[in-house]
């Protein structure tokens, strides 16, 4: 992995247009005034496929997505893991899959990220989906045993500085979110750790509890509930402010002011060859799924927020400008998977 600069412009992916969405969604005509519109999904059978392992943050998140979405359109929803190849698995196979069920890919950044990591990756992120949900931000922290003689991120980092290619972190991927928060920890402070990448967080939470790794980057709904126990201490949370889920916990960017703020996503996407009404209720029924009070106390269970937008249209164009600014990152960061 090359240390070039990830520099703070680049890694700030679109929070005013985050912002000025949401600001869109609250102006929106009640949703309730839509149910006019054929129901095109009714008793259709649809698989929600997850490029990581069950019990992670991500796959939390999309059997929530699923519950809600049978609720609301009346059809019936799989959960289908397919983790590996930093996503690259599960986005071949929703975006090639013809006929039978619709299949949907509920991913995050590594969807932007893999295509420039991974010669030939099989996909286009822009021309072969379409995406139909702004699930949810995605709170990250950053996580030690709970007997870690590491409490906090100076602590941390003062041990890098002092001895090099000692210390591991792992995330659950490459070119995954928390991938991207240990790359641009290590640039930032200008330390050099041993980056271990494991398929989901399960994985990365067996991993600290056998001390097989001094710190995980994980979600912060995966790591939370170990870390209320005592058996995990959460050093930071990624971001510049605080999570509400874990307020005594600081922020990222208080304990290292030089660190760029990173905001990650999870998003529900479609093939681009589904069919442009289907793909109209898609999103009109995850927009009810979304402001749901079902999935807002999924969400405040780690700290996150949902974003509605008007239109597919809309939805995507935000994803064809935020898009790039990911495969920037990828680039400026030199990951690579020949």
């Amino acid at each position: 992995m090359k240390n070039a600069a990830i520099s703070r412009q680049t890694a700030r992916p679109g929070l005013r247009r985050l912002l000025l969405a949401a600001a869109v969604g609250a102006a929106l005509a009640p949703l309730g005034s839509l149910a006019q519109e054929p129901n095109l999904l009714a008793g259709k059978r649809i698989r929600l496929v997850v490029p990581f392992s069950p019990g992670g943050g991500v796959d939390g998140l999309a059997r929530t997505t699923g519950e809600g979405l049978s609720r609301v359109s009346g059809a019936s929803i799989l959960i289908e893991n397919k983790p590996g190849a930093g996503g690259n698995i599960a986005a071949n196979y929703v975006a090639k899959t013809q006929g039978g069920d619709l299949n949907l890919l509920v991913t995050s950044v590594n969807h932007y990220a893999n295509p420039v990591m991974v010669r030939n990756s099989g996909y286009d992120p822009y021309k072969d989906f379409v995406p139909v949900g702004y699930l949810s931000t995605f709170p990250y922290a950053f996580v030690v045993p709970g007997d870690s003689k590491y409490s906090t991120m100076a602590e941390f980092i003062a041990q890098a500085r002092s001895a090099p290619a000692t210390l591991s972190w792992a995330f659950g991927g490459n070119g995954t979110l928390g991938h991207f928060l240990g790359v641009a920890m290590e640039q930032s402070e200008k330390v050099k750790g041993i980056p271990v990448s494991y398929k989901g967080g399960p994985d990365l939470l067996t991993a600290l509890g056998s001390k097989q790794v001094d710190m995980a980057i994980m979600s912060v709904q995966s790591s939370t509930p170990l870390v209320k126990q005592g058996r995990l201490k959460s050093l930071a949370v990624a971001g510049n402010v605080r999570n509400k889920i874990l307020p005594d916990v600081p922020s990222i960017s208080e304990v290292l002011p030089k660190y760029p703020n990173i905001t990650g996503f999870v998003v529900l996407m479609a093939p681009s060859s589904t069919p442009p009404a289907v793909l109209a209720q898609l999103h009109r029924d995850m927009n009810k799924v979304l402001v749901s009070d079902e999935y807002k106390k999924r969400l405040e269970s780690d700290g996150s927020t949902a974003v509605i937008f008007p239109t597919v249209e809309a939805l995507k164009g935000f994803f064809d400008k935020d898009g790039p600014q990911w495969e920037a990152l990828t680039r400026s960061a030199g990951l690579k998977i020949e």
